[in-house]
């Protein structure tokens, strides 16, 4: 019997081939716009993901705390001083990888070339926070930094324009003034084929790191530090690492109204978190309104099939004439409208497909089709089929036969 109503809606659908068409469209053009907002969305997400990707989950990073001083401008701001890092190092026990970090601009030179650029002060825990990887050379020692070596790990485009065709290991550039030697060369970071939010060019591979004391001794400054940057020892340790670093600043430094921290501390896994958050948010939102397309699309389906029971009045009323249950009509018509939201829905996700890749290539956003919303896809449009031809189903099977015989 299904094999005969399947063959039956088929036919029905096919010899309408206009009317399939436009209805299938509306279909179509709903599900290919929902899954490409959300692969849109999903391509965001990796593309922040990959911008964050050289920092540790762990990783955190301590400056002044602005929030409550804006709110509050008779809290004088602090700086961190060497105590404080002497100190952590000590006593927090969740933490490690503690390192110090400024940056100035500054004219660079090496032979007849020359450039301004940033340079980095720090010390032996810098590589390992941010996660670089060395391609030659070495990096910064404790030692060196205690003795204000005049030494430093540059990035590889340092290496390609000051001394081209060659190994930077050894050689001198000038910064501050100051010859400083080159004993480490950081291996280049590719700049990703999307949208990025940061140039490797502009940060990583023209790098200069060089020891903190010798920066504070050629820049000048007090020795205080604005901001310092370590890891938690896992996950886990989070929230007991912001707990020690906070208890052992506000031993040094006190607290505004002996209750609020001068410093604040941000985690990487919370502002990624975050940013998750608002890009999932703003993807939901796009995709509920392209799911209004769906509707409208869902709308039109069950207008389409209406129009239907009324043209094949005559049709169903022979059929119930010569002996059709009511359940075969209901069932006829609802396998005619699943297998145009089934199609639809194929046909939506082949077109957002397309998308996708015309996406990637032309707007250089990666657009990720994840296979669970695919699915998700396909069940959706059988659902809006399911929906949208349910009331015509019900309506044809209850038209009354020797009335239907009649109609013209």
């Amino acid at each position: 019997m299904f094999k005969t109503l399947l063959a039956e809606a088929i036919t029905a659908i096919i010899s309408n081939k206009s009317r399939t068409i436009l209805t299938l469209m509306g279909i179509v053009i709903g599900i290919a716009s929902v899954i490409t907002v959300i692969a849109a969305g999903e391509g965001g997400k990796q593309i922040i993901l990959k911008e964050f990707e050289g920092l540790s989950p762990t990783s955190l990073i301590i400056i002044p705390n602005w929030q409550d001083r804006s709110l509050n401008t008779a809290f004088e701001i602090e700086q961190m001083t060497q105590k404080d890092l002497d100190d952590l190092e000590e006593y927090g026990t969740h933490i490690n990888a503690i390192a110090p970090m400024d940056s100035r601009r500054t004219l660079i030179k090496a032979g007849s070339i020359e450039k301004q650029l940033s340079v980095t002060g720090t010390n032996s825990n810098y590589i390992d926070y941010v996660e670089y990887e060395l391609q030659a050379g070495r990096i910064i020692t404790d030692s060196e930094v205690d003795a204000r070596a005049k030494v430093a790990v540059v990035g590889n485009l340092i290496q390609e324009e000051f001394f081209p065709g060659e190994s930077a290991v050894g050689k001198y550039i000038t910064a501050f003034g100051v010859p400083i030697k080159i004993i480490g060369v950081l291996a280049n970071m590719e700049k990703s084929e999307t949208i990025s939010l940061s140039n490797p060019d502009d940060e990583y591979n023209n790098a200069i790191v060089v020891p903190i004391s010798i920066f504070k001794r050629l820049f000048g400054g007090d020795g205080n530090y604005y901001q310092l940057m370590c890891k938690a020892n896992s996950m886990d340790d989070i929230p007991a690492a912001k707990q020690d670093i906070l208890k052992i600043l506000a031993k040094n430094h006190g607290k505004w109204d002996d209750r609020v921290d001068k410093f604040m501390i941000i985690g990487m896994k919370e502002q990624l978190d975050m940013i998750n958050t608002v890009v999932g948010t703003v993807t939901i939102g796009v995709a509920v309104l392209a799911g209004i397309a769906l509707l409208v699309a869902a709308i039109g389906i069950m207008n389409i099939m209406l129009v239907s029971v009324k043209e094949r009045t005559r049709e169903i009323g022979i059929r119930k004439a010569i002996g059709a249950k009511n359940w075969h009509i209901q069932m006829q018509f609802l396998i005619e409208t699943l297998i145009l939201c089934g199609g639809g829905g194929l046909a939506g996700l082949g077109l957002a497909a397309l998308a996708a890749n015309l996406i990637g290539h032309f707007a250089k956003w990666p657009a990720v089709i994840n296979p669970q919303v695919a699915a998700f896809s396909i069940l959706l449009s059988l659902i809006t089929g399911l929906l949208s031809g349910f009331y015509p189903a019900i309506r044809a099977s209850k038209l009354i036969p020797h009335e239907a015989l009649r109609y013209e």
